[in-house]
């Protein structure tokens, strides 16, 4: 709750006493809501070098006029109020006689000399009424109760108000793009089919793919590749189970997210998130395929985007035909 300062600069409020007004004042509340406990800072200027055992705070709803008739706000409370902090004259403590709706601060008589002082009073209850105006009647005395001749006085004016409620929603999101190509935050992507063309026993065939996630799941994200190995019918280029080098003469179906050398295919991830690709698809020249997780993020992250590279080999004795697979790619969090 932000704190509302009112600035007043009444003309002489004195109303038939000759103190002098003080001059500079102003109130500042911790809180203006209505019933709130909170403090009450006030700031004024001494005008009188005068002795001053004594100083008076009366609330009233009705005028701001020292010395007149004084009708307490509702709700207000100032029973349980204490001196938070006291600067410029110094020395006091909350008097006995203070009541519902004043405090009188006392101490020692002693010669005041006009100066900028300062006090806030701590636990004081808000009028339960919004939007109520009240006046504060400032008043300084020799008295160390309250009594007597007054010897400056002013006042200052605070409103209360209903608390005005701001919020927002934060709505949980997770961003997947997968495509042939995709833009690193997935503002666009392209593509959806791979064609190795025609296998060899004497070369290896690689291809590449792209995905891209984000997510402000605290928890962040896991990516799945699903999907079965390259398949004609019922024959099959087997899946590299654990990671494997690709070796040329030999049937095998392998991906991983790394750059790579040995077939030269692929990159690194790109992005300023925090995903990486697990321990299966995370080292170049190494493939693997098991329908594991690929890449993940331990907290919320923004955009990375991964080239999946896809290998195949096959073996002398692999069976003619047409292979194909589909592969499909989930993210997951948590929210």
């Amino acid at each position: 709750m932000a704190s509302l300062i009112i600035v007043v600069s009444l003309l002489n409020l004195a109303h038939g006493v000759k103190a002098l007004a003080l001059s500079s004042r102003s109130v500042a509340v911790g809180s203006s809501k209505s019933s709130e406990v909170t403090s009450h800072r006030f700031d004024f200027t001494l005008s009188t070098m005068a002795t001053m055992g004594s100083i008076e705070f009366e609330y009233c709803e009705n005028n701001p006029f020292v010395g007149t008739a004084c009708s307490a706000p509702p709700g207000l409370s100032l029973s349980g109020v204490a001196l938070g902090a006291q600067s410029g004259e110094t020395g006091f403590s909350v008097d006995g006689s203070s009541t519902a709706n004043k405090v009188v601060l006392t101490r020692p008589s002693i010669l005041a000399t006009p100066t900028a002082v300062s006090y806030t009073l701590t636990n004081a209850v808000n009028p339960s009424e919004n939007n109520k105006t009240v006046y504060v009647r400032i008043s300084t005395f020799s008295t160390v109760d309250g009594t007597g001749p007054r010897t400056d006085s002013g006042a200052v004016v605070f409103s209360t108000a209903s608390g005005i409620s701001v919020d927002g929603f934060v709505p949980p999101y997770l961003t997947l793009c997968v495509g042939v190509t995709v833009d690193l935050t997935c503002q666009s992507a392209s593509g959806t089919q791979l064609d190795f063309g025609e296998f060899s026993t004497k070369q290896t065939r690689s291809l590449t793919s792209q995905f891209a996630a984000a997510t402000n799941d605290p928890g962040g994200y896991s990516m799945f590749v699903a999907g079965p190995t390259m398949t004609s019918g019922s024959n099959i280029i087997p899946a590299l189970a654990t990671s494997s080098s690709s070796q040329i003469g030999k049937s095998q179906f392998g991906m991983n997210l790394r750059a790579n050398s040995n077939p030269s295919v692929g990159s690194d991830s790109a992005g300023v998130g925090t995903a990486v690709p697990t321990a299966g698809f995370a080292v170049p020249n190494q493939f693997s395929f098991n329908n594991q997780i690929v890449a993940l993020s331990p907290l919320s992250t923004e955009f990375n985007r991964f080239t999946a590279s896809y290998i195949v080999n096959i073996s002398p004795s692999q069976s003619p035909g047409i292979y194909n697979t589909t592969l499909t790619y989930i993210a997951t969090a948590a929210f």
